[in-house]
């Protein structure tokens, strides 16, 4: 089912998506440093999840290129993909027809 999403709630998307890679970016910058993690249990490591994590994190970065790259290809053809039930560009810019001017 096509719905409509109020740019609003895109836009909070994105800033979630961006924070979330920055975060990712972080950590992998902390675990190219030397910073290790570990799986455990009680507050015990039982194994060394350094590698799974660096994987992980570089997945999120990748994921969150990737939807801005899409989000930023969308914004830039005007983000109608279906012109049939689009609203003209007068209407969209202002509320208001060519001719209701």
């Amino acid at each position: 089912m096509d719905r409509l999403v109020p740019s609003g709630i895109v836009e909070q998307w994105m800033t979630h998506l961006r924070r979330q890679r920055s975060r990712a970016n972080d950590m992998i910058w902390l675990i190219e440093q030397g910073a290790t993690l570990h799986d455990g249990k009680d507050g015990k490591p039982l194994h060394d999840a350094t590698d799974r994590w660096l994987t992980e994190q570089r997945e999120v970065v990748a994921d969150v290129n990737r939807l801005e790259e899409l989000y930023k290809g969308i914004n830039e053809r005007g983000a109608v993909v279906d012109k049939g039930d689009a609203p003209d560009d007068a209407t969209r810019a202002g509320g208001k027809t060519p001719s209701a001017r």
